[in-house]
């Protein structure tokens, strides 16, 4: 006599188990994770920031961590400067990327 007990996949689990939930693999983590690093590599800190958030935030709160104003420094990722209206996700940034900090500096003529 057939058995009435439904099916099982290989690994003990419930034939549903198998299939990929669609709803929980097309969510996409809203935060991402950076570096932040002062240009002689001396400083270090990092952030957790939401993809579509300005950058601004993050400024104003390593500058302030610094104890220096943000317009006093420059914050560079991939060779460009960052502006306040910049996010996360408008510069392309993944998990774990770098921006450094540099003393802005003006004058130099002569």
């Amino acid at each position: 006599m057939a058995s009435a007990l439904p099916s099982t996949s290989a690994n003990g689990g419930s034939p549903k188990s198998e299939k990929p939930n669609k709803e929980t693999d097309d969510k996409v983590d809203p935060y991402i994770r950076i570096r932040v690093i002062t240009s002689d590599r001396s400083n270090e800190v990092h952030f957790r920031l939401k993809l579509y958030v300005s950058m601004s935030r993050m400024k104003r709160a390593y500058a302030q961590k610094l104890g220096q104003n943000a317009d006093e420094l420059r914050f560079v990722f991939d060779g460009h400067r960052i502006t306040d209206f910049d996010t996360p996700k408008s510069l392309g940034m993944v998990d774990d990327d770098v921006v450094e900090i540099y003393q802005e500096r003006t004058g130099g003529g002569m």
